[in-house]
């Protein structure tokens, strides 16, 4: 049995005995159940099938009653998917396709990719040993796994099971307590994240575009929420502790072989760079031939072990004041994305050690934040402004792979229902706004990121036929990489049990260049433009139509 599965199985038994050690009169046996079965079908231009994913979700609570505690619930999300691109289609997805060159999926080729760098290995513990070994503990699912993404050795299966208990204090005060494996939500952002970062997030299930709630990767945590109420100042106020206790875990950007990798960072870390190219560099500076074979890009992740002080925590101060919603966040945790660090043949040296490029590390980062929500009578409509600042992040660059920077990260949103009679429903639209900056305090020349960034989505979206009826249509445009999603859809809800949606995701983009020192400082598409053009712009070759159909019990 694996660590992962000991400490797995250590925390279950950890939420469920939590429940049978606090007193309490009667359990509801039977508990509340419900959940769904559903079949996402998509198909990608030029590519075929891209998705035919089966989920069956199962929800359950159960109330128990207490003699020293309020309310007291336990509560369990169970999901199995088997996706079967892998075994329908499997000539584009899987172990066994092949790329002519890395990031033939969305870029033409160039110096870059024909001659410095090889195409990524397509699910590597199946291919590729060595580079299984190295990315041992971080995307280094097998063809089981991508196929079967929920049973793994963290056991996904087990969305969320965790027991909470409120307990009644002086006055109107309430302790609500939450143990177990669940998502701790900051923020009311959609596709891009500010404050909501204290749960990873799964990107191989559906890139940015699934909804949050449902790739966001649960993690064992204690929250403790101490409900003031109202005083003489705020309408409403509340106190948050979070404790995320679980071994650490970065979010999932997909490997090599599957059907949706963000940035296409899985390819590129099953790379090499070319023995030839290093050794005719060499040449160049009359140095002798070194390399006898092609350098793999990652020689190791490091992961850090589970240990006390390697857990993350929190607070969230909340309150009401007026038509005014407001919060202070302060967040200790690792980042959830990788940072490559250079690995130097030697002290100094400009060309990579012969074991591997880079080593992949997650850095500690500090983050200080807030949010206010206001409602404006006037336009019947709510304003939302969503702030962090960060410091400990470590951002790509040309020169050594990563630099740490100080950011700066916000948004502002609108939202607002609105009845147009001239398109045939009664019924209010309801139109969203986003605007996502983001701000590099310690930007230097040779990061492919911009120093400042914006991204800007919006949603129109429609309700006919007694609300069961509802298009709606989503735009997402990247300033910086000059990149566009368009995602219109139209929904059904047939009964009390079926619901049918259709709809498209295009994208427009994802020409961007930048100069790599490696290729001698020609701007090419390998390998650090993938963030300049960001995930619109990598996924421009990924325009799909999509069906899904969820019948609910």
């Amino acid at each position: 049995m694996t660590e992962h599965v000991k400490h797995g199985c250590k925390a279950i038994a950890l939420a469920v005995s939590a429940a049978t050690l606090i007193p309490f009169n009667a359990v509801n046996a039977a508990g509340n159940w419900s959940g769904f079965a559903e079949n996402a079908t998509y198909y990608r231009d030029e590519v075929g099938l891209s998705k035919f994913r089966n989920t069956v979700q199962f929800e359950f609570q159960n109330d128990i009653a207490s003699e020293t505690f309020r309310s007291l619930q336990v509560n369990a999300i169970i999901r199995a998917t088997y996706d079967g691109v892998y075994d329908l289609n499997d000539d584009e997805f899987g172990e066994d396709v092949s790329y002519d060159y890395l990031g033939a999926d969305w870029h033409d080729n160039d110096i870059a990719s024909q001659v410095i760098l090889t195409p990524g290995v397509p699910v590597p513990c199946e291919n590729d040993p060595a580079q299984c070994s190295a990315l041992d503990g971080y995307m280094d699912e097998d063809s089981d796994e991508i196929r079967f993404p929920d049973f793994n050795d963290e056991l996904d299966f087990v969305r969320e099971l965790y027991v909470t208990a409120d307990l009644q204090l002086a006055g109107d005060d309430v302790l609500s307590m939450r143990l177990g494996k669940q998502q701790v939500v900051w923020g009311k952002t959609d596709l891009f994240r500010v404050l909501d970062v204290i749960n990873p997030v799964d990107y191989s299930r559906h890139n940015i575009y699934d909804e949050l709630e449902d790739i966001r990767i649960p993690q064992w945590m204690f929250t403790a929420d101490w409900r003031m109420g109202p005083n003489n100042v705020f309408d409403d106020s509340n106190l948050q502790l979070v404790w995320n206790f679980d071994e650490f875990r970065p979010s999932n950007l997909g490997t090599c072989g599957q059907s949706y990798r963000i940035l296409d960072a899985g390819c590129f870390f099953t790379s090499s760079v070319s023995s030839d190219y290093l050794n005719a560099v060499l040449g160049s500076m009359g140095m002798p031939a070194l390399y006898s074979a092609n350098v793999p890009i990652i020689h190791d992740v490091q992961d850090p072990d589970w240990e006390i002080a390697n857990t993350q925590v929190g607070l969230k101060w909340e309150g009401v004041l007026g038509d005014v919603t407001f919060s202070l966040n302060a967040l200790h945790y690792r980042q959830q994305l990788p940072s490559l660090h250079f690995r130097a043949l030697a002290p100094g040296a400009p060309i990579p050690a012969g074991d591997g490029v880079f080593d992949i590390e997650f850095p500690r980062v500090n983050l200080l934040g807030g949010s206010v929500d206001y409602y404006s009578m006037a336009m019947d409509a709510v304003w939302r402004l969503e702030l962090a600042y960060t410091e400990g992040e470590e951002l790509p660059r040309d020169t050594d792979g990563h630099r740490e920077t100080e950011m700066a990260r916000y948004v502002i949103g609108f939202d607002k229902n609105q009845v147009i009679p001239a398109l045939g429903t009664n019924s209010a639209f309801l139109i969203s706004a986003q605007v996502f900056g983001e701000h590099i305090l310690d930007h230097v020349e040779d990061m492919p990121n911009e120093e400042d960034n914006w991204i800007a989505t919006f949603l129109f979206k429609g309700f006919y036929v007694n609300n069961r009826l509802s298009p709606q249509i989503i735009v997402a445009h990247d300033f910086g990489g000059k990149a566009t999603a368009i995602a219109p859809s139209v929904s059904y809800i047939v009964n009390n049990n079926w619901l049918v949606n259709f709809g498209a995701n295009v994208k427009l983009g994802g020409d961007e260049t930048f100069p790599w020192a490696v290729a001698g400082g020609q701007s090419v598409y390998e390998p650090l433009s993938r963030f300049t053009n960001g995930p619109i712009g990598v996924a421009n070759n990924e325009d799909e139509i999509q069906l899904t159909v969820r019948y609910s019990f």
